[in-house]
């Protein structure tokens, strides 16, 4: 009885395998062009927000003109109210940013003061609590805690505008839209009560 036989693939032609390797060299140039175009555009597409965006990347120092922001006020459970809170609206007044967050030990332990302040500055002050992290946990503590001043929902762009890169930062501007307070960590509301003092007694 004969042994099975395992039939046998062709041989390709002489001219087959360097035409597949063309064909996988043109494919590949085709891939590299594309992801050489895709670079392009994105280093070109970021350097035009750059050029857009300069006074965004410079720090924030006192002197300087605040930037403007509509932040959304944090009603009931977390949920946003639909007017914004704009920076343009505010004029006249002397405004008073924290930055913070729920997670943020040294904000919980400067929230009350700045709570404080804020009762006893008055009308003429007006302080927002800008979060960053959770709606709904951060209006939880304000009402558990009875806090007055105004919750409001940060973002990245704020984030940005104000150079936050520590928490708690707390921001001072005057009556005239000009920074005048920019501090950090564990003394930041310290600072912000002597410039809102000299704001609301100066000349």
């Amino acid at each position: 009885m004969s042994e099975p036989v395992t039939p046998v693939a062709p041989a390709p032609s002489p001219g087959a395998v360097p035409s597949m390797a063309a064909e996988v060299a043109r494919r590949g140039r085709a891939v590299g062009l594309a992801l050489a175009a895709l670079a392009t555009l994105t280093l070109a597409l970021n350097a035009s927000w750059i050029v857009r965006h300069l006074d965004w990347l410079r720090p924030l120092e006192a002197g300087q003109p605040a930037p403007p922001f509509a932040l959304i006020a944090i009603g009931a459970g977390g949920a946003p109210v639909a007017e914004p809170i704009r920076s343009e609206a505010l004029g006249g007044k002397v405004v008073v940013l924290e930055f913070w967050a729920t997670w943020c030990g040294p904000c919980m332990a400067s929230l009350p003061r700045l709570d404080r302040a804020a009762r006893s500055w008055g009308d003429g002050v007006v302080t927002l609590a800008v979060n960053l992290d959770d709606a709904g946990k951060a209006r939880r503590i304000f009402d558990e805690r009875g806090w007055s001043m105004t919750l409001v929902a940060g973002d990245d762009e704020v984030s940005l505008r104000y150079s936050v890169e520590a928490l708690p930062h707390v921001v001072v501007i005057d009556q005239r839209g000009v920074v005048r307070a920019v501090a950090r960590g564990g003394g930041a509301v310290a600072a912000a009560e002597q410039a809102v003092a000299r704001l609301l007694t100066g000349p």
